[in-house]
C-alpha cells in the first residue's frame, strides 16, 4: 500500500511538472512572438519615418535647385540684353557690367552642376548636360555672331531652364502629410481654410510658369529696346519681334493680374507681396509705352539705352521677387509639413 501511494504521488508530481514545464513553453511561445511583433512593429515605424525623411531631404534639395536655377535663369537673360548691346556698340558703359556678369555666370553653372551632382536625382544626367552644352555654345566666340543668332541661343538655353523649373515644381505641388486623417489639434491654420494641395498647386504654377514667363516675355523687350536704343534705330525684322513680344507681355500681365487677385483672397497673409503687382503694373505700362511710342517709331530714338535697360532691370527684379516670395512660402509650409510629422505620436 505504501508503494502504491508513494507511485502515486509521484505519478502526480511528474504530471504537475509536465504540466508546469508546458506552460511555461506556451508563455514563452507567447513572449517570444511579443518579442517578434516588437520588432516587427519597430521596423515597420523606422521604414516610415526613413521614408519620410528621405521625401523631406529630396523636397528641401528640390526646393533649392529651383532657386538655383532661377538665379541662373536671371543672369543668362541679362547677360542675353548686355551682349546684344555690345555686339552693337562694342561696349561702351556696358562692359565693366558685361564682364562681372560673364565671371557671375560661370561661377553660377559651376556651383549649380556641383549641387546636381550631390543631390541625386534632382536633376537627370540629360538636363545636366544640356545645360552645359547650351552655355558653352552661347560662350564660344560670341563676339563674331550676328544678332539674332545671339537672342535665340540664349532664349532657348532660358526655355530649357524654365522647363527645369516647371519640372521641379510639379514634384511640390502634393504636400507631404495628408491632413485628411490628422487630428484637428495637429493641422496647421495654413491647411484649415482650404486644403493645402491645391493651395500649393495654385502658387507653384503662379511663381514657377506664369511669373517667369511674363518675366521672360520683358527680357527679352529689354534686350531688344536695349539694342535698337544703342543704335539709334531698330531694324524691320527686331520692330516686328517686339511688337509681338509687346503684345504677348500685355496678354500675360493681364493673366498674372488676375491670378494674384484670385490668389490674395486665401494667401495674402502668407504672401503679401502679391499686393505689389498692382504697383509694378505701372511701370510695366510706362515702359511698354516708351517702347511703343520711341523705339518703334520709325524716327530717331530718344531714349537712353542703359536708362531703359535700367528700368526693365527693375521691373523684372521685382517680378522676381514675388516668385522668391511665392518659394519662400511653399519652403514654410514644408517645416509645417515636418512640424506635424513630428508631433503625429503625441
Amino acid at each position: 500500500m505504501k508503494n502504491y501511494a508513494e507511485d502515486t504521488t509521484l505519478s502526480r508530481l511528474t504530471d504537475v511538472n509536465v504540466v508546469g514545464l508546458t506552460g511555461m513553453s506556451q508563455v514563452k511561445k507567447v513572449n517570444e512572438a511579443n518579442i517578434d511583433m516588437n520588432v516587427l512593429n519597430r521596423d515597420m515605424t523606422n521604414k516610415s519615418f526613413k521614408n519620410f525623411c528621405d521625401a523631406f531631404t529630396h523636397r528641401e534639395d528640390t526646393l533649392i535647385m529651383v532657386n538655383q536655377l532661377n538665379q541662373l535663369i536671371k543672369c543668362v537673360q541679362k547677360h542675353r540684353g548686355l551682349s546684344m548691346t555690345m555686339l552693337g556698340v562694342g561696349g561702351g558703359e556696358f562692359k565693366t557690367d558685361f564682364l562681372q556678369l560673364q565671371s557671375q555666370l560661370e561661377r553660377r553653372l559651376a556651383t549649380m552642376e556641383i549641387f546636381a551632382k550631390k543631390m541625386n536625382g534632382v536633376l537627370s544626367e540629360r538636363d545636366k548636360e544640356n545645360l552645359h552644352l547650351a552655355w558653352e555654345t552661347i560662350r564660344k566666340d560670341w563676339q563674331d555672331d550676328n544678332l539674332n543668332d545671339n537672342f535665340e541661343l540664349h532664349s532657348h538655353f532660358v526655355q530649357q531652364l524654365l522647363a527645369m523649373v516647371s519640372g521641379l515644381a510639379k514634384q511640390l505641388e502634393a504636400p507631404l502629410i495628408d491632413f485628411t486623417n490628422v487630428a484637428e489639434t495637429f493641422i496647421p491654420e495654413s491647411e484649415r481654410d482650404q486644403p493645402q494641395m491645391f493651395k500649393q498647386m495654385e502658387i507653384l504654377n503662379f511663381v514657377a510658369k506664369q511669373l517667369p514667363a511674363l518675366i521672360e516675355c520683358l527680357a527679352k523687350v529689354r534686350g531688344l529696346a536695349s539694342y535698337a536704343a544703342a543704335m539709334g534705330s531698330a531694324s524691320e525684322l527686331d520692330s516686328r519681334k517686339l511688337r509681338y513680344l509687346i503684345a504677348s507681355t500685355r496678354e500675360e500681365k493681364l493673366r498674372i493680374i488676375a491670378q494674384a487677385e484670385r490668389l490674395e483672397s486665401f494667401l495674402l497673409q502668407d504672401m503679401p507681396s502679391l499686393r505689389t503687382i498692382k504697383n509694378i503694373e505701372l511701370k510695366h505700362i510706362f515702359l511698354l509705352n516708351v517702347v511703343e511710342t520711341d523705339v518703334l517709331s520709325g524716327s530717331v530714338i530718344v531714349a537712353d539705352a542703359h536708362q531703359l535697360f535700367g528700368l526693365c532691370t527693375e521691373i523684372i527684379d521685382a517680378y522676381w521677387a514675388i516668385v522668391d516670395d511665392g518659394l519662400e512660402v511653399v519652403r514654410r509650409w514644408h517645416s509645417e509639413d515636418l512640424d506635424v510629422w513630428c508631433k503625429l505620436g503625441c
